[in-house]
């Protein structure tokens, strides 16, 4: 927890609800507002395929970008299931930021993302955010887990399938 004046519960609320209204910005297609929910500093990190690892806001936007259809309806969301990550999940965060997320006061939310299909993808994510400028910012994306809904668990470290958007 990075603040004695609020409770982890209160901030896990906060985040849900800033989160939400993220999410509700990218399956409108408003991406101009996405943006404006991550820290300039915004990374991501892929676990099941490096290669999707993104090292900026400006590489996230561009993914998020080329994979909509600017003339597509919003989108439907399937179930989504937010809360705080275990002991576990926390504990995968790279050695390398550990440091960096207790001196900048990192919080996290992992969230579990359903298609609308019964055999869409289910996608697994810890969101990390900090403070910048008196709210809180996306600061890490880091992707556990993209396949087939079959493929996964609500586990934050079983179910790691072979496919990540589609790939082998």
């Amino acid at each position: 927890m990075s603040s004695n004046t609020t409770s982890s519960k209160d901030i896990t609320e906060l985040l849900t609800k800033e989160y939400m209204l993220y999410l509700a910005a990218l399956d409108r297609g408003d991406m101009t507002t996405v943006e404006g929910f991550m820290s300039p500093s915004c990374w991501q990190l892929a676990r099941q395929d490096p290669s999707w690892n993104l090292a900026s806001r400006a590489d996230i936007m561009k993914i998020l970008n080329s994979t909509r259809d600017p003339n597509a309806a919003p989108q439907e969301r399937g179930k989504v299931d937010i809360r705080t990550p275990t002991k576990e999940g926390r504990d995968t965060l790279p050695d390398s930021e550990k440091e960096r997320a207790s001196l900048e006061g990192w919080e996290a939310l992992r969230v579990d993302l359903e298609d609308a299909d019964p055999a869409g993808r289910l996608v697994k994510v810890i969101y990390y955010f900090r403070k910048e400028h008196g709210r809180w910012v996306h600061c890490l994306h880091d992707l556990i887990f993209v396949g087939p809904r079959s493929g996964g668990t609500r586990d934050d470290t079983k179910g790691m399938g072979a496919e990540i958007f589609g790939k082998k």
